[in-house]
Order: C-alpha cells, then sequence, then structure tokens
C-alpha cells in the first residue's frame, strides 16, 4: 500500500492513503516514525515494520506533477 505525505501539522504527519477500491483515507502519524529527510508529496511504502520513502515512486509522481503543470501554464498564454 502507498502512502503520500499529504502536509505536516505541529509532531504529525498526515498521510493520504488510497484504498484497493480507490477511496481516499488520512491518517495521522508521529514524525519519529519517519525518516528524517521526509518531505511534503514523498510516496511512502512500510517495509519490516518501518515506513520508507519510495523514491522511484516519488521522482515519477513529481514529474508528471511537472508535465501537467507545464502544459496548464502553455494553454494559459493564448
Amino acid at each position: 500500500m502507498l502512502m503520500t505525505v499529504d502536509r505536516f501539522e505541529a509532531d504529525f504527519a498526515v498521510l493520504e492513503i488510497q484504498t484497493e477500491t480507490g477511496e481516499l483515507l488520512y491518517k495521522n502519524i508521529p514524525l519519529s516514525w519517519l525518516p528524517e529527510e521526509t518531505e511534503e508529496g514523498d510516496v511512502l511504502r512500510k517495509a519490516d515494520g518501518q515506513y520508507v520513502i519510495d523514491r522511484a515512486e516519488t521522482d515519477r509522481r513529481r514529474a508528471a506533477a511537472q508535465v501537467k503543470m507545464q502544459e496548464l501554464l502553455q494553454r494559459e498564454e493564448f
């Protein structure tokens, strides 16, 4: 199951979790459970009971978002 760091609030991270049915759930977890370098938008997996950043999926999603943003900005120029 993939989880995305939606935002940070005080000592917690709010994770967005998409279920197999497509439903979005939100879960608060202590920041201490995450790697120190975790940023908003990072995709997480749980491995051996620990949260780890899925760098490949995070990079893929950020690149796709960048492409969409560029497409939107190009439409606005006309």
